[in-house]
């Protein structure tokens, strides 16, 4: 085998994030009764998630700090649909519900069960430290792995370059060459591996078809794709 060292990215790569994402808004529309008149659908989740994308693309650009990240996709999507509250207050409340969430996406827990007694197993993920520690956990993803590294605890994210230095100086007997990361991301764990040096492969989430012309080194389609590369 090519690899001993696995470095899974979290969201849409193991856990189903639109689902915790989901369940956590949910539970926030319900908590802040924004308007009585506007109950809480489906529309208005597709609106605060598409404002939550564009201020990750804003991240990955490094055109914004985290706590901005937090606060202002709130700020945006208040703004956007003339409901009133506090986006601090919302970032927080959110964090907490998101925190009771962790679920993995069909297969995903069986695959590590079967990788860990082979290969070290770690996490690389953007995100929030605590929320990020509850969701591993609860989700069971953290009984295979040997650890885990969390963008907002380290101070700077996937893609960049010094996420991933922090990393490799944080694993055991680390080998770059036989590392392999692997992400549904194009631009933060994708190009984020290529611009240090480090092979990736490419996995969609099962609702999403591979992008096209990939700078990964590999593309898989599937667990049962990506389990048949590692192992062969």
């Amino acid at each position: 085998m090519k690899w001993k060292f696995l470095l899974f990215d979290l969201d849409n790569t193991l856990l189903d994030f639109p689902a915790d994402e989901e369940m956590a808004f949910q539970k926030l529309y319900a908590k802040w009764r924004f308007d009585r008149s506007i109950p809480y659908s489906r529309e208005m989740l597709e609106r605060y998630a598409a404002c939550n994308r564009r201020w990750w693309d804003r991240f990955e650009r490094k055109e914004c700090t985290k706590p901005e990240l937090f606060v202002g996709r709130f700020a945006d999507f208040l703004e956007e649909t003339g409901l009133r509250g506090e986006p601090e207050e919302l970032h927080q409340d959110y964090f907490t519900f998101l925190a009771t969430g962790g679920v993995p996406l069909p297969g995903a827990l069986e695959l590590l069960e079967r990788l860990s007694p082979t290969f070290e197993l770690y996490v690389v993920t953007n995100g929030n430290a605590p929320t990020a520690k509850t969701r591993i956990a609860q989700s069971g993803v953290g009984r295979y792995i040997m650890g885990y590294f969390v963008s907002e605890a380290i101070g700077v994210g996937k893609p960049d370059p010094r996420y991933f230095q922090y990393v490799f100086e944080h694993i055991p007997g680390f080998e770059k060459e036989k590392a392999v990361l692997i992400g549904d991301s194009v631009s933060s764990d994708i190009l984020g591996a290529k611009g240090v040096g480090l092979e990736s492969i490419y996995l969609p989430p099962p609702w999403e078809e591979p992008k096209p012309n990939s700078p990964a080194d590999y593309v898989v389609r599937n667990f049962t794709e990506l389990e048949e590369l590692l192992t062969k």
